[in-house]
């Protein structure tokens, strides 16, 4: 098997063991809350799923940069392990909540380790690992339409729920071993010689260059001609800052109007409608937008976009209808699915395409590129929070009667 291959494979396997807990906690959260009977505390389930994921991305950023990344892999796995066997042996709702903020931070933490890492090899392996986050997400809904189909609908039915959710999440565990083993067999990490940042490799160039044209006596000057200069940690911060901060801003802007549009769904048909059928409307919906999500992160390899704004505005443009949606109901219940899988393939082709040119593009040097995926990769959850908070406030009050 040839290295591109095995990477290709470790990338993809890596983005859809990472993501698979954090969309299993999300397209169960209703199964959860459901199964201790906090079924008004579903949004305390979506909001732990994010709690940390500021703090562990932003430790990772500015703190572990230098931490090798096989440790940082390890620790990921341990944190991931603590979330899935806490919310399966959950004793009780807010137990249960603990264990979810592991959970999430978990997949936090593991995408902005794995995106870093990612600076190292050639920039075409992103689709992998963005089409395994988005496999994730398709994985994730589909469990969850199993578990829904299997237990149905109906009053007796908490403790099927808190059996499922536990085995569900125990038998999610032992991928944590295949995530360990993409990183530490599968993936080939390519020599020093081909991942030596352009930085070093331009300045050692033009120290040879400029020794071969000059005389002994001037070396010390050239050398000194060629040094980088030094700058302090929260000079570089700012300077990357600056660097990704349109593409960053889009990165938020996206996650908040497709979480918006997403959340939508469940309000966009009559009452009568949700918690029947198998698949269940709103479940069935998830799938849709999981499967665009899919579809679009795996296609960097066969087109780029680089207008990232459009997709922001296409997606603005989105939001806008189904909230409207909401409140008239004119959209029919067949053309739903299709339009929840074009909201999805917007999403996830602006997360590719976004990561793809933080790591391609000459703008963002080598020798910054982590941090500067970092900084980019922590707007991902200022999307959700700022999506999650405007569709509470909107369903808690203009739409709250639709």
């Amino acid at each position: 098997m040839g290295s591109d291959l095995r990477n290709w494979i470790g990338f993809f396997l890596l983005g859809s063991i990472n993501n698979l807990p954090y969309v299993i906690v999300t397209s169960a959260a209703n199964t959860i809350a459901d199964s201790f009977d906090q079924r008004n505390n579903v949004g305390v389930v979506f909001f732990a799923n994010v709690a940390l994921s500021v703090i562990v991305k932003s430790v990772n950023g500015f703190l572990l940069l230098k931490v090798s990344y096989g440790i940082r892999i390890v620790a990921n796995a341990i944190i991931m392990l603590i979330g899935l066997f806490g919310v399966a042996f959950a004793f009780d709702f807010w137990f249960a909540i603990v264990c979810i903020v592991f959970v999430g931070a978990s997949a936090a933490f593991g995408e902005n380790v794995a995106l870093g890492y990612l600076r190292l090899f050639p920039s075409k392996f992103v689709n992998a690992w963005s089409s395994g986050t988005g496999m994730a997400g398709v994985l994730g809904s589909t469990i969850y339409i199993i578990f829904g189909c299997v237990v149905g609908a109906g009053g007796d039915n908490t403790a099927k729920l808190k059996h499922l959710t536990k085995y569900a999440f125990l038998l999610t565990s032992p991928v944590v071993v295949v995530y360990l083993l993409a990183y530490f067999w599968i993936i080939q990490r390519p020599p020093e010689s081909e991942y030596l940042t352009k930085d070093d490799s331009d300045i050692q160039k033009e120290k040879q260059r400029l020794l071969d044209d000059s005389e002994e006596g001037e070396l010390d000057e050239i050398s000194e001609t060629v040094e980088p200069v030094e700058e302090s940690a929260l000079k570089r911060i700012w300077r990357c800052f600056k660097l990704v901060s349109w593409v960053s801003f889009n990165l938020a802007a996206v996650y908040m109007f497709e979480y918006v549009a997403q959340g939508s769904a469940a309000k966009v048909r009559p009452k009568t409608e949700y918690n029947k059928g198998c698949p269940e409307l709103y479940a069935g919906l998830s799938l849709c937008y999981q499967a665009g999500v899919f579809v679009s992160r795996s296609s960097v390899q066969l087109f780029r976009i680089k207008r990232i704004e459009i997709l922001s505005v296409l997606q603005l443009v989105n939001m806008i209808v189904w909230l409207i949606d909401v409140h008239t109901k004119f959209i029919p219940v067949y053309i739903l699915p299709a339009y929840m899988i074009y909201v999805g393939l917007l999403g996830g082709a602006s997360y590719v395409n976004i990561f793809y040119l933080l790591l391609n593009e000459d703008k963002y040097p080598n020798n910054d590129r982590e941090l500067c995926i970092n900084i980019a990769a922590l707007f991902i959850t200022v999307g959700i929070v700022s999506g999650t908070a405007v569709e509470t406030l909107l369903f808690q009050t203009a739409l709250k009667n639709d």
